[in-house]
């Protein structure tokens, strides 16, 4: 995978597909190639991805000791349409990279043709609390989970230990001390929430705040998970999204 470097960071990304350009953005303790390559398979050639690995995550590197903000991120996401030459470009982020996604919309709305969140994450108190005072219990669960088979593990909790430990630590804090109705979307960018209707992780009535117009379209019968749980429904329904809202880059 290509990297590119902003702020003495080498971010890893990928690019695949041909028409108008969209940004994908992972999930919480995800990679950009294993959430994504399903739903890039099946729509690349009516678009141009270029999938974002966070810092933390996958290839990508981290700071030594993460203090960064939502603008930071949003800023990665900027260099990275600014080295892929499009004017502006459509942005979907899962779950975590929902939050960026939403962010990324409010700080460059003349870059966003229009923001979808799908199953935008916002952490419970209890698990916010276990991440912040049970650290270290937490970080050996997460490596002996690195160390066993996903058979074992689970998969989730195999993928998720994959990722650097203090990027997963203090991307909870930032997610936890989020308040929606802070993030401030002008009218004139689309906003599409897409969330399961089985979803506790995606609190859609919060998330509502952040715009003065939402779109918010129901998966029926899936959880926080559907680009896996309804993979299917999950592409038609982006496809139908992107063809409404996605435009030409140049």
């Amino acid at each position: 995978m290509p990297f590119f470097e902003r702020a003495g960071l080498k971010l890893s990304y990928f690019e695949v597909g041909h028409g108008p350009p969209v940004l994908l953005i992972h999930g919480w303790g995800g990679r950009a190639r294993r959430q994504w390559h399903k739903t890039i398979a099946a729509l690349h050639r009516h678009y141009h991805f270029y999938a974002l690995e966070l810092r933390g995550h996958g290839h990508s590197q981290e700071v030594r000791d993460p203090d960064y903000d939502w603008q930071d991120l949003v800023d990665d996401c900027e260099a990275l349409r600014s080295l892929a030459g499009c004017e502006r470009w459509t942005v979907v982020g899962y779950s975590f990279g929902g939050l960026v996604g939403l962010h990324y919309a409010a700080l460059y709305p003349e870059r966003v043709a229009a923001v979808c969140a799908v199953s935008p994450m916002m952490v419970p108190r209890s698990f916010a609390f276990v991440m912040r005072h049970l650290r270290l219990p937490v970080a050996w669960l997460l490596r002996l989970a690195r160390t066993l088979p996903p058979s074992l593990s689970g998969k989730l909790a195999h993928n998720v230990a994959k990722t650097r430990l203090r990027t997963l630590f203090h991307t909870v804090d930032m997610m936890h001390e989020w308040e929606p109705k802070t993030t401030k979307i002008p009218p004139s960018v689309p906003v599409i929430i897409l969330i399961g209707d089985h979803d506790r992780s995606a609190h859609g009535e919060r998330i509502l705040g952040v715009a003065p117009r939402v779109e918010v379209r129901i998966l029926e019968d899936t959880g926080h998970f559907p680009l896996w749980q309804q993979r299917q429904r999950f592409v038609r329904e982006l496809h139908e999204i992107l063809a409404l809202h996605a435009r030409s880059g140049a």
